[in-house]
């Protein structure tokens, strides 16, 4: 038991003299009367006497607790009955192996004893929102300044938030006050459900015997992940142990506890949950922003689309498009493109905005689509993007004679990207200068004919020179398997040819296991792999492959397992392989397949816009990153420049050198959201490009968490939740020092004080 003012209690205690005081001074004084005729009364008189003393004494006592329990009230006595009583307590601990001493040693503790504190503050852009003028990150630090006047002296403290950092305890409470005071919003950062973790650990460190955890977050459901509340869950003891489930604790790498040790351990520790969050949040926001193309063909339509959200009452919001324009003196000066007007109905829902736009000239085009007027929480009302406008690339079709009619699938289906296409027979690919094949982008090859060593090793020298090749083996490679598997056409066609294979009945047809390479871009943009006939345009003949390259790909098998597109890296240029054709005529008896013709021939048109995408080195350049994401550019330059400057969205420059050997740039983190911009110095500016970084649309969600997944994660009765100070006192006093009894000892108070009022009148009246 322990007093928060114990002089008043020995105050208390000493005032039990006064009644004392008044009892002996105030007792009557027997008078002797002789009275012989009553004789009689005399042992009637004596047995009075002792029951008057008695009485008298019984008040006496009544006067002296009354005292005694005044002083006992004015010092607070508290005391822990969690550690008698563990189903009274939120951490109890291993109270099974503790003994009746050390169970009241225990409950004599004192709440100036050394206290080991982790303070974790939630401070993800989550934190920004706004209300009565204060953002959530800005009360949460007051609350921890409370908390940490609130320490005994020679505390230990650690101060952890959601940057992923070394853990530790801070030299002194003036340094942990500092830090506190220096945390700022993080961009993209841990969870704080996995700060928890690391908490966790830095506690069970400590030598310090009490140990107090603080989380101070707005309960928002990015903050604490499914599987980071399973994995609470274990290291909490609350649920299978992490050693049987297999969940690693997450954070800084620090292990999950799954014994009842470490479980009890966890326990033992005073967990407060502080929500600085609002209960009914209100906010629209910009999830993603997504453009048809991000390497875009000058001149043609381009269609950008933008996914919102909102939660709250019903509002409308106006969305704005702004971009720039490449060929104007201010590059970086941004006009308004289109504008477009969203309703939202009261409550969650989500919707979704397109841009389509055209007259693009050649370079980067950055931009932003934001929100007309801002909300609570400015920092998802808009988002940035940034699109390559190139020309149209040359592009060399070569086939067999007659060529015009053996190209005319493939041609018209790059035109439509549009692509500058010219064509060539085989014959003549043997003739053509190494130089004027580098005039064009990427060179196909439909179902070519025999080619003699020289020219395959001609071609593979202009993919590893930083080209494409792309070839669609066909009925023309079964006069020569010799030329086919020569090293120099292997290392373009990954692998050799054995056979053709036959499926006359139609039952086979390509069939991808995922959409993510670059060649299934242009079906990214449509919908997921389900949504495409894939089984609709069969194929009848293909070839089998074998000895397959290490460094070669299988884009996609046929429905039977076979490869049915391959590629590889070819030195700093691609290749790609199709084993069925598309160049056959349209009444063709026995053909090799149905890609290019019937009613779901649009699936070819994609295939080709991908297969060129890729060829030329485009499927691979992405210029919209999600925050803190490795970037990597490969701009389209022959010759990269030493240095750059690199200019961030707060306009800060940064400079980076060039990989000029592999001709790109790279970044490792980005996480500021915004635009950047990459220029090589001078006045001719060879290199000017640049990128645009967005948080995640999902992190912004602030759909908050309820009671029922902290017990999920901590345990009922492992943890307190409080909103004000005085509920984190009460949780606080009652962790340190127990329970309080001033109500309980006031009323008893009270009820002796009455009790000693009735029984005195009763005295007093029955001796007069």
């Amino acid at each position: 038991m322990t007093f928060l003012t114990f002089p008043f209690l020995i105050g208390g205690c000493l005032a039990t003299a006064v009644p004392v005081l008044l009892h002996l001074l105030l007792r009557g004084k027997p008078k002797q009367v002789e009275f012989p005729a009553l004789m009689l009364l005399k042992k009637r008189l004596n047995v009075n006497k002792r029951s008057y003393r008695l009485k008298h004494l019984i008040l006496l006592a009544l006067r002296m607790l009354v005292f005694v329990l005044l002083g006992l009230a004015l010092a607070r006595p508290s005391v822990k009955f969690a550690d008698w009583f563990p189903s009274l307590a939120f951490s109890s601990g291993n109270s099974e192996n503790q003994g009746f001493v050390s169970s009241l040693a225990a409950s004599l503790g004192s709440q100036d004893a050394p206290i080991a504190a982790a303070v974790v503050v939630d401070s993800s852009l989550r934190m920004n929102y706004v209300a009565g003028n204060r953002n959530r990150l800005d009360v949460a630090k007051e609350f921890g300044r409370w908390i940490l006047s609130n320490l005994p002296k020679n505390s230990q403290v650690a101060i952890l938030s959601s940057l992923r950092e070394a853990d530790v305890f801070q030299i002194d409470m003036l340094a942990a006050e500092e830090k506190l005071q220096r945390l700022t919003i993080t961009p993209q950062g841990r969870p704080v459900a996995d700060a928890v973790f690391d908490a966790l650990a830095l506690l069970n460190s400590s030598e310090l015997e009490q140990r107090e955890l603080y989380v101070l977050t707005d309960l928002s459901e990015p903050g604490w992940p499914e599987e980071s509340i399973t994995s609470l869950r274990n290291l909490m003891g609350n649920g299978v142990p992490a050693k049987e489930s297999g969940v690693p604790a997450k954070g800084s790498g620090v292990p999950a506890k799954g014994n009842n040790d470490d479980a009890d351990q966890n326990q033992d520790i005073g967990l407060f949950v502080v929500d600085v969050g609002v209960d009914n949040p209100n906010d629209s926001a910009l999830l993603n922003v997504s453009v048809s193309n991000q390497i875009a063909v000058a001149k043609t339509p381009l269609q950008i689309d933008a996914d919102l959200s909102h939660l709250g009452t019903e509002i409308s919001k106006t969305v704005e498009l702004l971009l720039s324009d490449p060929k104007s003196p201010e590059k970086d000066a941004l006009t308004v493109r289109g504008s477009r007007t969203v309703d939202f109905p009261n409550g969650e829902s989500r919707r979704r905005v397109s841009f389509t736009l055209a007259g693009f000239e050649p370079g980067t085009v950055q931009g932003t689509l934001r929100f007309t007027t801002t909300d609570a929480l400015a920092v998802d009302d808009q988002l940035a993007l940034t699109i390559e406008v190139r020309p149209p690339e040359k592009l060399l079709l070569v086939a067999p004679p007659p060529v015009a009619a053996a190209t005319l699938y493939l041609r018209q289906a790059l035109e439509t990207v549009p692509y500058e296409i010219e064509t060539l027979s085989v014959g003549d690919l043997k003739n053509t200068p190494p130089n004027t094949l580098k005039s064009y982008r990427a060179v196909f090859l439909l179902d070519p004919t025999p080619l003699d060593a020289a020219t395959w090793k001609k071609l593979a020298d202009y993919a590893a020179s930083g080209h494409g090749v792309g070839v669609f083996l066909g009925a023309n490679a079964d006069s020569s398997l010799t030329s086919f598997n020569d090293s120099a056409a292997t290392e373009l066609l990954g692998g050799k040819l054995v056979r053709q294979a036959r499926r006359p009945d139609g039952d086979l047809w390509i069939a991808p296991d995922e959409l993510q390479t670059a060649v299934f871009a242009p079906f990214r943009r449509i919908g997921p792999k389900e949504e495409f006939p894939w089984d609709a345009p069969p194929v009848f003949r293909y070839w089998e492959l074998s000895e397959l390259l290490t460094k070669t790909q299988i884009i996609a098998p046929y429905s039977d397992g076979r490869p049915a597109i391959l590629a590889q890296p070819v030195g700093q240029g691609f290749s790609l392989t199709v084993t069925t054709p598309v160049s056959e005529p349209p009444n063709l008896d026995s053909p090799w397949n149905q890609l290019t013709r019937g009613e779901e021939s649009w699936l070819f048109l994609l295939l080709s816009e991908g297969i060129a995408n890729y060829l030329l080195g485009e499927g691979e350049r992405n210029f919209n990153f999600k925050s803190g994401e490795h970037v990597l550019l490969r701009p389209s330059l022959e010759t990269m420049p030493a240095t750059c400057v690199m200019a961030t969205p707060s306009g800060e420059p940064i400079r980076l050198t060039p990989d000029t050997l592999k001709r790109e740039i790279s970044v490792a983190t980005a996480s500021e959201p915004g635009n950047y911009r990459i220029r090589s110095g001078g006045a001719r500016e060879s290199l000017d490009t640049g990128f645009s970084v967005n948080v995640p649309g999902d992190e912004m969600n602030l759909r908050r968490i309820g009671t029922p997944q902290l017990d999920q994660a901590f345990g009922a009765e492992n943890y307190r939740l409080a909103k004000t100070p005085a509920e984190i006192e009460r949780n606080i006093a009652r962790r340190r020092v127990g329970q309080e009894l001033y109500d309980a000892v006031l009323l008893l108070l009270l009820t002796l004080f009455a009790a000693e009022y009735v029984f005195s009148n009763r005295f007093y009246t029955v001796a007069r």
